[in-house]
């Protein structure tokens, strides 16, 4: 059997947004009953440039592995700064189902993650700030607007090119959009605020506003977002994994509680504004993939059954 190739315009077109959300959440409940296996990813350096493969199985989902790299010089060549492959196998024969490209995949299920994130947080999304206007910050306000009601973003970036351009998406969608020139005016002013960047110093370094939540999707390390006072001052700290957060995210969480977005899911615990403001972290792990994966493929294999 020849696995499907699965191209950037067919993720975008298969995935449901709701259902997407949902198989993550699925997925991640999962694994945290012990019902699969996500060793931790294996990362090097090539020229300075980030690579990681990634392995996991979720049963129920499948098998997955990714292998991605992060190439932050491509963006002034006109290429993806972000690029690799998921191949994704049958769990009960071993067999590849379908190769999909990963940076519309792993787009998509970071911003999944970040959605459930303010789902289980109960965050308002009336104004949702963007510090950083790549590609996650296109994902994100892609999935966020099919999810959410958002009345305006507020934007900021080191490139006011991909600020504007980011402005002229929301605005192609109906959002008003408004460019800021520093990111303490998009976390002062925002509901959400969701930093997608390749920082090596923070970009949140001012107190959120109460009852604000704030996303944090640039890693590994050395990217650095979030600064210390900040994360300290939260009324609580979600991840995607307390153990992937602490060994590669470039923020110091020392000393700091975590607490699990699947713990929260299965009710084992709680994650409150209490007054103040919540954060989550995200590096990204195996299973966010697979669940991703598992989605488009099942879209893919439908768009095949023949008709009635």
């Amino acid at each position: 059997m020849v696995p499907a190739f699965i191209d950037e315009g067919q993720v975008l077109k298969l995935f449901s947004a709701e259902g997407l959300v949902e198989d993550v959440s699925k997925a991640l409940i999962n694994l945290h009953r012990g019902l699969g296996n996500v060793p931790d990813r294996v990362g090097i350096h090539v020229k300075g440039n980030w690579w990681g493969l990634m392995f996991g199985h979720v049963e129920g989902f499948g098998v997955a592995v990714k292998v991605v790299n992060m190439y932050p010089g491509n963006r002034a060549r006109g290429l993806r700064t972000i690029q690799g492959i998921v191949v994704f196998f049958d769990e009960d024969t071993g067999t590849p189902l379908a190769m999909i490209d990963a940076p519309s995949l792993t787009g998509l299920r970071t911003a999944a993650a970040s959605a459930l994130s303010t789902i289980v947080v109960k965050a308002p999304t009336e104004v949702l700030g963007f510090i950083g206007a790549g590609e996650q910050a296109r994902y994100h306000l892609m999935l966020f607007s099919k999810l959410f009601k958002i009345s305006k973003i507020i934007v900021n970036s080191r490139s006011r090119g991909s600020a504007l351009n980011l402005a002229s998406q929301s605005r192609s969608i109906g959002i008003d959009a408004e460019v800021a020139d520093d990111p303490s005016v998009v976390v002062s002013r925002s509901s959400t605020v969701i930093a997608a960047t390749t920082s090596t110093k923070p970009v949140i370094t001012v107190k959120p506003r109460e009852g604000s939540h704030v996303i944090s999707v640039g890693a590994p390390k050395p990217v650095v977002e979030v600064e210390r006072s900040v994360l300290e001052g939260a009324s609580c700290i979600l991840v995607d994994t307390r153990d992937g957060v602490l060994r590669e995210s470039g923020e110091d969480f020392g000393g700091l509680r975590l607490v699990e977005l699947a713990e929260v899911l299965t009710g084992e615990e709680s994650c409150r504004f209490d007054g103040g403001y919540t954060v989550y972290k995200s590096v990204g792990f195996a299973a966010l993939d697979l669940a991703a994966a598992y989605h488009i493929y099942a879209a893919f294999k439908a768009t095949k059954q023949p008709s009635s």
